[in-house]
């Protein structure tokens, strides 16, 4: 049984009616802790910064509700329904603005979490007429900025042929010891001519019909109708009905299906909901062409290797440290960058990377050198592997720091993530794994090392 709840759609598991997987419908914001959705807007003279962090996945009123519609639909049900997201992966969110002149841009890409409820952040620079139009959809308007999240799902198809009608002008048409690929040149005629129906059903049908997967269903059918008519020839068929043929093949496969969520960013703003959300200006010069400006962490740095961060531009200087990594604010040349240098517990070199001075985004992971990994195995779970072992080495390129771990699933949804220290924008190297599966039916496949330098790893 499958359906759609509000924009959620769900289906039963058929040998656990109680249990029901679920595909979330729009993807949300992340909520302040006054409730607001935790967006900023910070105007420069020639544009300014946007950030905004979302997710994907239902909160617990959805659960609720979802839970308490799947009991009134289905009054049989022998306990409450259990509810569990589809094995998914999100391949990318990206925030996407329609322009004044109806093109429209994207103006960021980025990474989700890997895993529920598919955390994302942005932090965008945004040009004069970028800012415009964000700063409408920040006010309210719709249909101007939305956020999208592309996702894939392996799903197991099917497709069923089946061969029909009355075969006996082809058992006297065929030579009494016609071999069998007489047999299935007799019967592709006999399709093309009417005189025997094909009919293909399933997941495969219709506009599918000629994929790849119906191709092999239809020539099995092909080839058991060919095998019954030489049987029938050779007087082997006294079980066989020359003038009702009806062989029939079923064929199955994993397919990756892709899927696409999104969100209306300035509904989120509109309405009888409407945020006041504050467009704060950065800092005008001096007469001397000097502003303040603060600096603070734009994530949680309390699991991250940090051993201090060295805020500097000319003569100013301020140091993040440890515990809280409180914020500092600096006067600074707004004509010159901001050069931003990690110092990390692990005894590797520090790592730079330059800001500009008027800006006002909190500092990121990747500013500060760290780069974000994920590892994907849920396909191979809804395929039927019962657990996997994956080794998982970083080989950086330069100065990043090794890293080494291994992951082991049987429960949960089969994924994982953490930062790497690459002091790098991005990877800076490569990774290297491989992995162990456990099938259903006990039997451990070992699969060799393989290297990418992909952040994204889907088994």
């Amino acid at each position: 049984m499958t359906g759609q709840f509000q924009d959620i759609q769900y289906r039963q598991n058929a040998g656990q009616p109680d249990v029901f997987f679920y595909i979330p419908g729009q993807p949300s914001p992340e909520l302040t802790p006054a409730g607001l959705p935790a967006a900023s807007l910070i105007a420069t003279g020639s544009g300014g910064f946007f950030q905004l962090g979302v997710h994907w996945d239902l909160n617990q009123s959805q659960l609720q509700d979802l839970q308490q519609y799947l009991r009134r639909q289905l009054p049989d049900l022998t306990s409450a329904p259990q509810l569990a997201m589809e094995g998914l992966t999100v391949d990318d969110v990206k925030l996407v603005l329609q322009m004044a002149d109806g093109s429209t841009d994207v103006l960021a890409t980025s990474a989700s979490a890997g895993f529920p409820p598919f955390a994302a952040l942005f932090n965008v620079s945004l040009d004069e007429a970028h800012f415009a139009q964000a700063s409408m959809a920040l006010s309210g308007r719709e249909k101007v900025m939305q956020v999208l999240y592309e996702i894939s799902r392996q799903s197991l198809v099917s497709c069923t042929a089946t061969i029909s009608g009355d075969a006996r002008p082809d058992l006297q048409e065929l030579d009494p010891g016609a071999d069998v690929e007489a047999c299935r040149s007799q019967v592709d005629s006999s399709i093309a001519n009417g005189r025997l129906q094909l009919t293909v059903s399933g997941d495969e049908a219709g506009d599918e019909l000629h994929s790849e997967l119906g191709d092999r269903t239809i020539g099995s059918a092909k080839d058991h109708a060919a095998a019954v008519l030489q049987r029938m020839l050779a007087g082997a068929g006294d079980d066989l009905d020359a003038a009702h043929l009806l062989p029939s093949a079923t064929l199955s496969d994993t397919r990756s299906i892709k899927l696409v969520r999104g969100a209306d960013i300035g509904k989120w703003f509109s309405g009888g909901n409407t945020i006041k959300l504050s467009v704060a200006a950065s800092p005008a010069p001096d007469a001397s062409g000097n502003i303040k400006r603060s600096f603070k962490m734009g994530f949680d740095p309390k699991d991250f290797p940090i051993a201090f961060i060295q805020v500097s531009s000319g003569t100013a200087k301020e140091l993040l440290r440890p515990p809280g990594f409180s914020p500092v604010t600096l006067a600074l040349d707004s004509a010159k960058a901001v050069t931003i240098t990690t110092n990390y517990t692990d005894g590797g070199p520090a790592y730079q990377v330059q800001v500009d001075a008027r800006g006002e985004a909190p500092l990121t992971p990747q500013q500060l050198g760290f780069c974000l990994v994920a590892f994907d195995g849920s396909a191979r779970k809804q395929s039927g592997a019962t657990q996997i072992k994956i080794r998982v080495k970083y080989l950086p390129a330069s100065n990043g720091s090794q890293d080494e771990r291994t992951i082991n699933w049987r429960w949960g949804d089969w994924t994982d993530s953490w930062y790497l220290v690459s002091r790098d924008s991005g990877l800076g190297g490569v990774l290297e794994y491989s992995w162990q599966e456990t099938a259903s039916d006990g039997s451990v496949a070992d699969h060799p090392a393989v290297k990418t330098g992909e952040t994204q790893v889907k088994l």
